[in-house]
């Protein structure tokens, strides 16, 4: 039968290994999601957005785009990037969302985090006094799934009539094979250089 001392030297190493577990980053830390993002203005006002959703349409074979109306909350982020609370409509879950990516035009690589929310009143309360608000976007959201691309088609509030690529890069997969997809979109949806963005829809409407 184990001595006293050698069960609480045992006992002493198991809580070691239970804290090193807890407090390692490499064990505790998930890995940033990645998207290779496009984002283009749509000329033509509605007759030009109905155009690209007619070819939204055809090149899914899905009918209807889901419809999701969006109230996105801006907030100081000190250390880069940009922070944002999106309130969504139920039975759809808020989202919290932290996401970092170049301002540059055409395709560009998009680290992000996001959580679920159930009461993004009290959080929103939180992050403004914390953190500080920036200002409010909305946006009505025509959203279709082409193979691991999500493709949004945006009426944005004050703003006008926009797109968006995300293709949702695999854990093997480059920046340049999502560049590859979103290149071949772009072609297909008929964008020009002139209406590619650099920033977000925040920096167009803060402008």
């Amino acid at each position: 039968m184990p001595s006293l001392g050698k069960l609480s030297r045992l006992y002493s190493k198991q809580i070691e290994i239970k804290l090193f577990t807890m407090c390692d980053p490499a064990s505790a830390t998930p890995a940033d999601q990645r998207n290779v993002e496009v984002k283009a203005r749509i000329p033509g006002g509605q007759e030009g957005f109905a155009g690209r959703l007619d070819i939204a349409r055809k090149l899914t074979g899905v009918p209807e785009a889901e419809l999701i109306v969006q109230r996105d909350v801006f907030f100081q982020s000190p250390l880069g990037g940009r922070l944002k609370l999106r309130y969504l409509q139920p039975p759809a879950r808020s989202q919290l969302v932290y996401y970092d990516r170049p301002d540059v035009a055409g395709p560009k690589l998009s680290t992000f985090n996001k959580i679920e929310v159930d009461e993004p009143e009290i959080l929103e309360k939180i992050l403004r006094q914390s953190n500080g608000a920036l200002g409010v976007l909305a946006k009505t959201r025509h959203l279709f799934l082409h193979g691991q691309t999500r493709i949004h088609l945006d009426e944005v509030k004050d703003l006008g009539h926009f797109m968006e690529f995300e293709v949702c890069l695999k854990p093997d997969q480059t920046l340049e094979q999502g560049q590859v997809i979103a290149e071949e979109l772009s072609k297909a949806f008929g964008i020009k250089e002139e209406d590619l963005m650099t920033g977000s829809y925040f920096d167009a409407l803060a402008k």
